[in-house]
């Protein structure tokens, strides 16, 4: 029986693990030498549930933020835990686009696969410049213009910098709405949300490239990317 109860353990610790999001909240307008907030959530972002750091699975405590600014200059922000979230901040210096990251590799197997987290966020100051989100993680979901309620969301996936098709793309509401689609040829998806308010984007791409990590082998890869943007009336 302890057996029986340890597998059924493994597998749900392996369901949550797959599907839970790590994703950034941010403001996606700064201000020159001002202190700009980040928070970085684990959870389920439909559900609107947003995990207890203290509950983070595997090594998920351990992720690191980073900011690019308009040059291309790269620096980690220092976390804090604030209970349901990690809080974090930089000052902008310049004018421009600042692009926000994360890239971790969850420590344990699941499933016979392994798992790699990327979230990111864009936070515009003063006049625009051009964006670093593309190439920022190994995989990515770009936006278009801001989002209207009215109008498509226009939305392309890269991995490696590249377009990348048969990618399956979620977009998400905090109210419970979602939408899944998948990548065409170049990397793009189009969809109407029915909800304005900040929506998640999530880009899940899976592998078939074996490998060992921590003394265990794997026989999968599965990278998952979120964006937050904001849909607006």
């Amino acid at each position: 029986m302890k057996k029986i109860t340890l597998s059924l353990a493994l597998v749900l610790m392996a369901l949550v693990a797959s599907a839970h999001a790590l994703w950034i909240e941010t403001e996606t307008k700064g201000n020159r030498n001002k202190v700009h907030l980040v928070r970085v959530y684990l959870g389920e972002f439909s559900d609107n549930e947003r995990d207890s750091v203290a509950n983070w699975f595997s090594n998920m405590k351990d992720i690191e933020l980073f900011v690019t600014d308009p040059s291309g200059n790269r620096k980690k922000i220092t976390l804090k835990d604030a209970g349901n979230h990690y809080l974090g901040e930089f000052i902008p210096s310049v004018d421009g686009n600042y692009t926000l990251s994360v890239a971790h590799t969850v420590a344990d197997i699941y499933n016979e696969g392994k798992i790699e987290y990327y979230a990111t966020a864009s936070v515009n100051v003063g006049k625009a410049s051009a964006s670093s989100l593309a190439k920022s993680t190994f995989l990515s979901v770009v936006p278009g213009a801001a989002g209207k309620l009215a109008s498509p969301l226009d939305l392309q996936v890269f991995m490696e910098g590249h377009p990348v098709a048969k990618t399956k793309v979620m977009v998400a509401s905090p109210d419970g709405w979602e939408k899944t689609m998948y990548s065409n040829e170049e990397g793009k998806v189009i969809c109407n949300p029915v909800q304005s308010g900040t929506h998640m984007l999530e880009a899940v791409k899976i592998l078939k490239t074996p490998g060992t990590h921590n003394g265990k082998s794997y026989k999968s890869v599965t990278h998952l990317v979120t964006h937050c943007v904001q849909v607006n009336k």
